[in-house]
């Protein structure tokens, strides 16, 4: 039997991947990061449908991320960017070099850096994807996005090649087995 780890029996990858981006940028600490936690679920708590659709997973989660982004930079100075606006605010799905460049471009080196995004994991592009996740992008590593995880499982993925991730659902296939949603990265910076 192998053990639980965060991700597995909690729905907070979202959560986690703000906290880690703010370690990034601003050296959060393990205490502080458990009160901002902890008062991210007693927010939540204090509206039922919010909460519940968090825990069913009836969201894709970009409002909790940007209401934590946003109540957190009192505290923590970020400057924030979405490179690929909403669709529903006339954005379009950039391709997968686009999101690269994106992230290649904020990712330049620059100190207190990181993105946050949403990714599905597929096996077989015919399947529903086996993992929905939020994650967040510590910097570039030998062709690889390099994650800043809080999942330890030995199957989580760790760093995503250039060619192996698609931003379009349609597109999943053999060797791209990864979906980024373009939408929901947050590219942040210490102020």
């Amino acid at each position: 039997m192998k053990p639980f780890y965060q991700g597995k029996l909690d729905v907070f990858c979202a959560i986690y991947a703000v906290l880690n981006g703010l370690r990034i940028t601003h050296g959060l600490r393990a205490l502080k990061a458990r009160d901002i936690l902890h008062g991210t679920l007693l927010a939540l708590a204090d509206n039922k449908d919010a909460f519940k659709a968090v825990l069913e997973q009836q969201t894709d989660y970009i409002p909790l991320v940007d209401a934590m982004l946003q109540v957190h930079a009192l505290n923590y100075p970020l400057r924030v960017q979405e490179p690929f606006p909403p669709l529903e605010k006339g954005g379009q799905t950039p391709d997968p070099e686009e999101t690269w460049q994106a992230i290649h471009g904020w990712l330049d080196g620059t100190p207190f850096r990181a993105i946050i995004f949403r990714f599905f994991r597929y096996i077989k592009p015919e399947e529903a994807p086996i993992n929905r996740h939020w994650s967040t992008i510590s910097h570039l590593e030998d062709g690889s996005l390099r994650l800043y995880d809080a999942s330890h499982e030995p199957e989580a993925v760790q760093r995503i090649g250039k060619h192996e991730f698609v931003t379009n659902t349609a597109d999943i296939r053999q060797g791209q087995t990864i979906y980024i949603d373009p939408h929901s990265l947050r590219c942040i910076q210490k102020r």
